[in-house]
């Protein structure tokens, strides 16, 4: 009797040495919520990602309010595209046909590698809407060639992108920025079932996690900027920044940060209620994934009329279900925003997707109304339907244009776009004077190797007020009292304040003076400048 009863001890011991450690073994919901962010599942074919192509429509249903005095009736305008994907050549191209009151445009976009090229026909219809990028050059679209193009680095992510996508992954930097939000929810607003994960936050979950999220960025500071670069990282390029001195900017603006308390998240939060947070999703393969937003907010226009409040509401519902072979998905969104003494507005979206091996659908619809609270005014009614057909094409063959100079042009270097230099073309067959803040030079301006009006550099900028300065072999200074900017001669980079930047055109000499692009004394030194006839007038 005894021996028996040891013997089961000893077996009770052993079972519940053995039961623990596998217990304690066992991931929490929040566990299985990192490990997913870590390995997220898309769900579609990675054909989709190499080669495909597809085609759709937009079109405007309803148009009404005091916009349509201004722009004309939409009403039914009409906005088909066709897409082609080729991965392996990096390149995209949309064809679009348009039918806006009556007015039928045609035209074509492509994208590859970091560039964009549009033919004319975009500028044509830009000019049907009012747009006319080129009317203070006094150019038509006619009078130039057939393809535009910018050079655009940010275009490099989208193929980056693209390749995570075709390993169903989500690209690492939006996988790192998941993780650090999710680890910032405290445990308690997870919860797991026999079927699924859920997190559900309240409006004292939502402050929480807010703190933490605050505390976290003051901690791993150099995790967040490593984050924030990635995400950024050609746009910092683009803009002449060093990735290290930009992370330390980062790291020791954050570390510096006072961490705000609870109590006063708390503050910010009382203007908000939250109705719901959850997002819920199946351990079963293939099951159900749902995340669902639910908010309003009352917020007081000023201390000095604090009954007065701006109040509004966002839902947010997205339900996904299925695998690859039959993967169907949903997405809401309502926003309403009102202000008594300013706009009401009222935004709906919904958009339907649906996925085989091999094939993609989907339509949306957007709903928008706006009005002016004080006078009555109804500013915008407007509805707009969309559907589209995607499938996967493994003999594509996409032909992007093969650029020249007689059949190409830098856009840059013919109209004004934010963040870069403006050039503009040396108008053919044109003898051009030079006016300078009203001063008529006897120095002309010519012609670039490239097309690009070339100024005289110390007749146009002494008039400008600047300082200039020939040092040998071939470099020109430019002092203009906040700026001392160094160019050479032949060579496109420049600095400002020491900062290395780029021209589309280097500076050069012709008859012994230096020539300096236009885009470079528009860009640099803040000018305005209008062709007139045979006049290029410079003010400042």
């Amino acid at each position: 009797m005894k021996r028996k009863l040891i013997t089961t001890l000893l077996t009770l011991v052993f079972c519940l040495t053995a039961v623990f450690p596998i217990a304690a073994a066992q991931p929490t919901a929040k566990d299985l919520v990192l490990a997913a962010a870590k390995n997220i599942d898309l769900g579609i074919n990675e054909g989709f990602y190499e080669k495909s192509k597809g085609d759709g429509n937009f079109e405007i249903t309803k148009f009404n309010g005091s916009l349509k005095e201004e722009l004309g009736d939409l009403s039914g305008a009409q906005f088909g595209f066709y897409v082609e994907y080729d991965d392996s050549q990096n390149a995209m191209k949309l064809s679009y046909d348009t039918d806006i009151k009556d007015i039928v445009r045609d035209g074509d976009i492509y994208l590859q590698d970091d560039q964009v090229i549009l033919t004319k026909d975009f500028f044509y219809l830009l000019q049907d809407f009012g747009f006319d990028v080129f009317e203070e050059i006094n150019v038509s679209p006619s009078d130039v060639p057939e393809y535009l193009y910018l050079d655009n680095p940010q275009l490099r992510t989208t193929w980056e992108q693209m390749a995570s996508y075709q390993n169903q992954q989500l690209p690492e930097e939006y996988t790192e920025l998941l993780l650090f939000i999710v680890e910032a929810i405290p445990d308690e607003y997870f919860s797991l079932s026999t079927s699924k994960v859920t997190i559900k936050l309240d409006k004292a979950g939502l402050e929480e996690t807010i703190v933490n999220l605050m505390t976290k960025m003051a901690n791993e500071s150099e995790r967040v900027a490593d984050i924030v670069i990635s995400l950024n990282k050609y746009n910092f390029e683009q803009m002449g920044m060093d990735r290290e001195e930009v992370k330390q900017e980062l790291v020791s603006g954050m570390e510096g940060m006072t961490v705000p308390t609870r109590e006063q998240v708390q503050a910010i939060t009382s203007f908000i209620e939250l109705n719901d947070f959850t997002f819920e999703y199946a351990l079963k393969p293939g099951g159900p994934k749902s995340f669902n937003v639910d908010m309003d907010f009352n917020i007081p226009q000023s201390s000095i009329t604090p009954d007065a409040y701006v109040n509004g509401s966002l839902n947010f519902a997205m339900d996904i279900e299925g695998k690859q072979d039959n993967l169907e998905s949903s997405y809401r969104l309502g926003c309403q925003f009102n202000n008594p003494n300013g706009l009401a507005v009222d935004l709906t979206y919904g958009a339907n997707s649906s996925y085989t091996d091999t094939v993609g659908l989907s339509d949306m619809a957007i709903d928008v109304t706006s009005k002016d609270n004080k006078t009555g005014e109804l500013i915008l009614d407007l509805a707009l339907t969309g559907d589209s057909v995607t499938e996967i094409d493994t003999g594509l063959v996409l032909n992007v244009p093969e650029l020249t100079p007689e059949n190409s042009l830098d856009l840059t270097e013919f109209v004004p776009t934010t963040g870069a230099s403006v050039a503009i073309e040396a108008p053919r067959e044109r003898d051009l004077s030079l006016v300078v803040n009203g001063v008529a030079l006897e120095a002309k301006p010519a012609a670039g190797n490239h097309g690009e009006i070339m100024v005289p550099a110390r007749a146009a900028l002494e008039q400008l007020g600047c300082q200039v300065v020939w040092i040998e072999p071939n470099e020109l200074q430019v002092f203009t009292g906040k700026k001392t900017i160094s160019l050479f001669m032949d060579q496109n980079s420049f600095t400002v304040n020491d900062i290395e930047k780029n021209l589309n055109t280097a500076p050069g000499l012709e008859a012994g003076s230096a020539m300096l692009p236009l885009s470079f004394i528009t860009t640099e030194l803040d000018t305005q400048i209008r062709i007139e006839g045979n006049v290029l007038t410079i003010n400042r």
